[in-house]
């Protein structure tokens, strides 16, 4: 390896090991929530990583010897870079300010949508890789690995030209499509970490593109039989689609981080929950706190002895402070969401109070506040409940309900 090639090595492993790590993030991400856009983002950083690690000399120079075809490391490469910008593609498609919780994974997105956007983008792509495998083969290249410099070592040759022409002609439009897209849906996100997310992928498609640009404008020059411009495929062009990946795993990443913290502060909020309501039948206390991936099994299992309580102290809620709390609610401005985590709060407050002092409502609630709440939002809810026990509004319902 020569001096020159050193810092290139240094730099494609690096982002190819990242990308590694981040699709196998999103892959165990995937395994306890089977969110298509987790997939799909698995799927673009493993075909990015397998990208950037293979166009590493040494990994470029032996795919070759290991083959006995030269420089077919250079269609992996490419080959590897348009199918992610096919995921890629079709998450971003897959996009909606609609989806659950609004974090833009593609939660909501329905099979068929899902269906329709892979029949959209992955003929098209498809027939890209064929293409390029159909000119890269035909092109009767000469034996010798010339990692970094393959497109202006052989631009001059009309097929392999050809060839360079559609992955960058491909790969430019994936780029721009992605862009515009992220760039148009950040406008439908109210949450600021989301919106930025968003514009992060774009800057990054954008940034990407550029390798784009000073590639068509190198392979172009060689072609024309100038070498004056070969530094723009060679280093700027890599250059500014390294910045580029980064860019956009560092939005990736930022989510993650978000989210896993995220989960931290329900799960803790469901545990000040669950300690109230387990007053009554305290069961089986968890001692230690959950860490890692634990974190969502631990939660939807205080989610159920929650919702047991709830029933468990059904004939000790009473329907004045339920209806006492939506009143108050409704005053206050809250959404009907909102209302109904009051009101949880203050009856099962009301439950706990009245049944160690031994008196029965005057009239009992049939069923309480937010249980027929669905599945898919009972965690949020009962996180809501939880940031509202304690809460004036509760404290108000209850004094109101006292004093009469």
């Amino acid at each position: 390896m020569s001096e020159m090639e050193a810092p290139f090595t240094a730099t494609y492993l690096s982002v190819g090991t990242l990308m590694y790590v981040l699709a196998a993030y999103k892959t165990l991400a995937w395994t306890r929530e089977r969110i298509p856009g987790l997939l799909l983002m698995a799927g673009a950083a493993f075909a990015v990583g397998t990208g950037f690690i293979s166009a590493a000399p040494d990994i470029y120079r032996w795919i070759g010897r290991a083959s006995g075809i030269s420089n077919l490391a250079t269609l992996v490469v490419y080959s590897s870079v348009i199918i992610c910008c096919a995921f890629f593609l079709v998450l971003v498609l897959l996009w909606s300010p609609t989806s659950a919780a609004g974090n833009g994974s593609s939660e909501a997105a329905p099979p068929a949508r899902v269906r329709a956007a892979l029949q959209r983008v992955m003929p098209p792509y498809a027939a890209v890789v064929v293409l390029m495998a159909a000119l890269f083969f035909s092109a009767d290249l000469p034996d010798g690995e010339v990692p970094l410099t393959f497109d202006t070592t052989f631009a001059d040759r009309p097929i392999v030209f050809a060839y360079l022409l559609v992955y960058l002609a491909g790969f430019t439009v994936a780029l721009w499509s992605m862009g515009y897209v992220s760039w148009r849906r950040s406008k439908d996100y109210k949450d600021p970490v989301v919106h930025a997310n968003l514009l992060r992928l774009a800057v990054g498609c954008f940034v990407c593109s550029g390798y784009s640009l000073f590639k068509i404008i190198a392979v172009s020059g060689r072609a024309l039989g100038t070498s004056a411009l070969d530094a723009l495929s060679t280093a700027v062009g890599p250059a500014s689609s390294s910045l580029g990946c980064l860019i956009i795993a560092s939005g990736w990443l930022a989510g993650a981080v978000r989210l896993r913290r995220q989960r931290r502060r329900d799960f803790r909020a469901l545990e000040t929950l669950w300690r109230t309501v387990t007053r009554a039948d305290p069961g089986v206390v968890l001692t230690s706190p959950p860490t890692g991936s634990s974190w969502d099994f631990h939660a939807l299992g205080r989610v159920g002895e929650i919702r047991d309580e709830q029933l468990a102290l059904r004939p000790w809620t009473s329907q004045d402070v339920v209806d006492t709390a939506k009143r108050l609610g409704e005053a206050e401005g809250l959404a009907s969401p909102e209302q109904d985590a009051v009101a949880a709060a203050a009856a099962l407050h009301g439950a706990l109070l009245a049944l160690e002092s031994g008196q029965v409502p005057r009239r009992p609630c049939e069923q309480p506040p937010g249980i027929d709440v669905p599945p898919h939002a009972e965690r949020q809810h009962l996180v809501t409940v939880a940031r509202h026990l304690d809460g004036p509004l509760v404290r108000r319902v209850l004094a109101e309900v006292t004093s009469t």
